[in-house]
């Protein structure tokens, strides 16, 4: 059985979540927001410059 990649990608905000609430370095963000445009470009068709990823203490956005 297969997760719905709904469920994947909650987890891996709650990921990013927990990480920016844990002080990660630039890069480290940088890596996880290059994993969620990994994720996303899996089933939408996009270029990295088109999606715009924002991280902070109490949010993400993802923008198209």
């Amino acid at each position: 059985m297969s997760v719905p990649s709904v469920e994947i990608a909650k987890e891996r905000v709650r990921s990013l979540v927990v990480a920016d609430r844990m002080k990660c370095t630039p890069d480290i963000v940088e890596k996880m927001s290059n994993d969620i445009y990994i994720a996303i470009s899996k089933y939408i068709d996009i270029k990295p410059e088109q999606l715009d990823i924002e991280i902070s203490r109490s949010d993400i956005h993802i923008k198209l």
